[in-house]
């Protein structure tokens, strides 16, 4: 059902929901529900919302919300009459229902419509929780409004609701994307003065913002008090310090965050080697990359085919052509044709025709699928080497039943740029005798190309004049 749900298919769900062999679950409901208003079919997510009141299953935060969201460009009017209907049939809204709909006012920027709602609340007697200002308050945050967001969490105490560690987490999250990390530190240094005490979710929110900012000693300092406080960091914190070591290339501490994983309880993956691998990679750690690709095996891991992939990028930046060959005729693994491309990109930039057309043959031999890119290197290949009658033999033959405009303007751009106007004659012929179609933007693309080699005030426009007479043929003959 929820496959469906998120493919746009309610009809789908409806049908799967009703065929059901078992009673339905909330959960069930929710998905049901929010498909049908995701669609638009509103009345038919409040009988299905109304079905599950009756039903006699305790209704969850996720069914409200799933239902407001159907209501979150109506008035508020409508959604109190709504509530009402709720309360007739025996489930009048609690401070959760509420909170769901200041929820969705304040996703949709509609904060202060939001605190109309606590006054609806206070009305009806029931009293806002520490939720519904934080919720507000995360609303501040997402439209910048910080200062006002300050203000509140000054006054919830006030308000009778003291704010928790939630409350200031959301508030430093919007102080960290206005770069205020001196009234982070501040609020963190008063924490326990408060009463209330950071989490990892805290921790985690400033780290990842100093690490942004490329302040990583001070990220890292703040992991040690994080550590002193007791509060031990989660996966997700120690992979956003990894991952800025990486970009920060700082190569021997990611290694050693790698070796100490165990230590840190951090489910070191593939993932996390494919990120330190590709950043040695673009600095030119040949050496290094297969060592950790080595690892990968033997801790068992398992490195994947973009593992692989990266090695062979590495080898062919330090020249080591042979094997990254030997890498890529591993026959345990199955490459795609980015692979591959790894390797015809790096022979295309040594100028090593043959190695390319070898390895373009290696993976027709492998029934991997070229892809443009892939044409592109070859023809690149062929016509850095003044091989230009290759280089249209290949265009035709790859072109199959249908031109690739890209194609045929990167080969026409390699001619002109090397003043072989005569095999341009040659390449537009060959299209024709072939039934290939030339589509009529190519002729203005073509026509730029000469501009820029010069050639409106060439001595051989009249060979110029000749293309552009056999281009209009072609197109002529669509």
């Amino acid at each position: 059902m929820s496959a469906y749900s998120r493919a746009g298919r309610p009809d789908e769900v409806v049908r799967l929901f009703d065929s059901l062999p078992f009673p339905p679950t909330a959960p069930l409901y929710t998905t049901l529900i929010s498909s049908l208003a995701a669609s638009g079919r509103h009345s038919s997510a409040w009988e299905a919302f109304f079905k599950l009141l009756n039903s006699g299953i305790r209704l969850t935060a996720s069914n409200c919300t799933a239902l407001l969201k159907s209501q979150s460009a109506d008035p508020l009017d409508s959604v109190y009459r709504s509530f009402e209907d709720m309360a007739e049939v025996g489930c009048a809204p609690d401070a959760a229902a509420y909170n769901c709909l200041i929820s969705v006012l304040c996703d949709s920027q509609r904060v202060e419509e939001a605190w109309g709602v606590l006054d609806y609340m206070l009305e009806k007697g029931i009293y806002p929780t520490v939720r519904s200002y934080t919720v507000i308050m995360r609303g501040y945050c997402n439209q910048g409004r910080v200062l006002e967001a300050e203000r509140l969490v000054d006054n919830m105490t006030q308000f009778g609701c003291p704010p928790d560690v939630v409350s200031y987490s959301v508030l430093i999250d919007g102080l960290c994307r206005l770069g205020e990390f001196g009234k982070v530190e501040k609020i963190l240094g008063e924490s326990e003065a408060k009463g209330w005490t950071p989490n990892a979710v805290t921790y985690t929110i400033y780290m990842s913002a100093l690490c942004r900012m490329g302040l990583l000693d001070e990220a890292f300092r703040q992991a040690e008090i994080m550590q002193s406080r007791g509060v031990s960091m989660t996966a997700e914190t120690v992979n956003i310090l990894f991952d800025c070591l990486c970009r920060d290339s700082r190569f021997s501490d990611a290694l050693c965050l790698l070796e100490c994983s165990k230590g840190l309880h951090w489910d070191v993956d593939v993932f996390c080697y494919n990120t330190l691998m590709s950043r040695l990679c673009d600095v030119g750690g040949f050496a290094k990359v297969l060592k950790l690709l080595v690892d990968l095996v033997k801790k068992g891991i398992g490195p994947d085919m973009f593992s692989f992939t990266i090695a062979i990028r590495s080898l062919c930046g330090a020249g080591k052509f042979q094997v990254a060959k030997c890498l890529l005729d591993n026959k345990g693994i199955e490459y795609d044709a980015v692979a591959f491309n790894t390797l015809i990109h790096g022979l295309c930039m040594a100028g090593n025709l043959k190695g390319v057309l070898l390895t373009y043959m290696d993976m027709e031999y492998r029934n991997v699928s070229p892809n443009n890119f892939t044409i592109a290197l070859i023809i690149d290949s062929y016509c850095k080497e003044q091989k230009f009658v290759g280089a249209i033999n290949f265009l035709i033959k790859s072109s199959k039943e249908r031109l690739v405009p890209d194609h045929f303007v990167r080969l026409t751009n390699w001619l002109a740029k090397a003043e072989g106007l005569g095999y341009v004659l040659i390449l537009l012929r060959k299209i024709r005798s072939e039934g290939l179609v030339l589509d009529v933007c190519l002729f203005h693309s073509v026509v730029r190309i000469f501009c820029w080699h010069g050639y409106c005030k060439h001595r051989n426009f009249y060979e110029v004049s000749l293309i552009l007479d056999s281009m209009l043929e072609c197109l002529s003959s669509i």
